[in-house]
């Protein structure tokens, strides 16, 4: 059964810039697609960032969540949007894991 992870983050009213999106999807999404993440995004509204990846399954995402390396990644990212004021893991406002129970995905996305 497919899975999706998702986290949502305050950003206690600070832009979360180009560069900070860019140190996820670089760190994070790249490693998680190269180890079995079938796709992720990264959304804001202003209030919230929004991060979602979808897993073929709960044990490929959990090894890459229990790996070493994802360490590394989540310092990172902490860093990066540390330095734009939103705080990681404290203004996580949600997190969570959860089968998926129904997806459409268009041809050629």
């Amino acid at each position: 059964m497919p899975i999706a992870r998702y986290w949502v983050v305050k950003t206690n009213g600070n832009e979360v810039t180009e560069e900070m999106a860019n140190v996820w999807k670089e760190n994070f999404l790249g490693f998680a697609l190269e180890n079995g993440c079938l796709r992720g995004a990264l959304a804001a509204d202003g209030e919230r960032v929004i991060a979602v990846s979808v897993w073929p399954n709960i044990e490929t995402m959990n090894s890459v969540i229990e790996s070493d390396h994802y360490q590394v990644i989540g310092e990172a990212v902490s860093a990066s949007w540390g330095a734009g004021g939103i705080y990681l893991p404290d203004d996580i406002e949600f997190a969570c894991n959860a089968e998926i129970l129904a997806m459409l995905v268009p041809e050629g996305l």
